[in-house]
């Protein structure tokens, strides 16, 4: 056991030395900025090098994002399905995908009664949010009826549960970063996993009568960003509308969005590139009050270059509104115009 027998022979008092550590601190910061500049040179480069072998760099952003993505698909183990709501036209039913032992992906299918078969799309809720939410179940709140706006243009909508719901409100803390931090020490993400989940449910519902095989999706904030990142895994969707996420991920690097590596490879425009030449519409709020409507500008400009053989495909609109789903139609029309319906 240790016992104080020496007496110091200097003393200062506790903040003496705070100028070196602040100095250390800012050339931590003044290293960050720089390296940022020269990763961003790189990512711009590495974004159009895609266009020459798309499928090799959608593995490379597949081992990125980790597993399940980076791994071959297990076969689905069991859906169940539960129909809440049934009238002349519509029916609502409650869905469970048991993918892993124990893991049930959950979502909602809004589906028309119908003798043809259609489209379906993904509508996708954002942060705090649920598959209720944003079908209309009770209100809609920013998403402004965004799965029943799609759905009464005679597609048929599915509405996946990610891990966002807002506690207490929709269920318990559901602890996204610490399960994200637990999934990428064992070499996955909780995007990579959710990812993964939409594309099974794609797969499921492929092999169904009423799905014609046609896919698109649109979402919402966290939505959005499932959108742009799944979209970009599955070259069956067709087109895509990422509502209120698009931007400059350097400055909104938030925990679930970051990888090892990525200022320098995948941010949202390189991101985006893998989606080419495929049709995908951004919109931003010009009064958005969570992310800057200039810096999503910015990255479509680095965008638009991976796009210059598909300008036609590819669209960026600015409205008037705050961190929502677009009030207006337009968005939704072009997304729909990629289907045959």
């Amino acid at each position: 056991m240790y016992f104080k027998n020496t007496e110091s022979f200097y003393n200062e008092t506790e903040d003496y030395g705070n100028g070196y550590r602040i100095t250390y601190l800012k050339g931590i910061e003044k290293l960050i900025e720089n390296r940022k500049k020269e990763c961003l040179k790189k990512r711009i480069a590495f974004g159009k090098e895609i266009a020459s072998n798309r499928e090799e760099y959608r593995k490379k952003y597949f081992d990125m994002l980790g597993w399940p993505l980076n791994e071959e698909k297990k076969p689905i183990i069991s859906v169940t399905e539960n129909k809440i709501f049934e009238d002349e036209a519509r029916e609502i039913v409650r869905m469970q995908f048991e993918l892993f032992e124990g893991y049930k992906f959950y979502g909602i299918l809004i589906k028309h009664k119908s003798e043809k078969a259609l489209p379906l799309v993904i509508s996708q809720h954002g942060g705090w949010g649920t598959p209720e939410l944003c079908s209309s179940f009770f209100g809609s709140a920013n998403y402004n009826d965004m799965s029943l706006r799609l759905f009464n243009r005679g597609v048929n909508v599915f509405a996946p549960q990610t891990l966002l719901w807002k506690k207490d409100v929709f269920g318990p803390d559901n602890n996204r970063n610490e399960i994200d931090n637990m999934l990428k020490q064992l070499g996955g993400s909780i995007a990579a996993l959710e990812i993964y989940s939409i594309i099974r449910c794609i797969d499921y519902f492929e092999e169904q009568d009423f799905c014609d095989k046609q896919f698109a999706m649109a979402g919402l904030s966290y939505g959005g960003f499932y959108t742009l990142y799944t979209t970009a895994a599955d070259t069956r969707i067709k087109a895509a509308l990422a509502s209120s996420h698009f931007n400059d991920r350097t400055v909104y690097n938030w925990h679930d969005k970051v990888w090892f590596g990525s200022g320098e490879t995948f941010l949202d425009a390189q991101v985006a590139a893998l989606v080419c030449p495929r049709f995908l519409r951004i919109e931003v709020g010009d009064n958005d009050e969570l992310f800057d409507a200039s810096l999503a500008q910015k990255e479509y400009e680095i965008l638009k270059d991976y796009y210059s053989e598909s300008k036609e495909n590819l669209q960026f609109n600015v409205f008037k509104g705050v961190h929502e789903f677009c009030p207006e139609d337009d968005g939704i029309e072009e997304l729909l115009s990629k289907l045959d319906l």
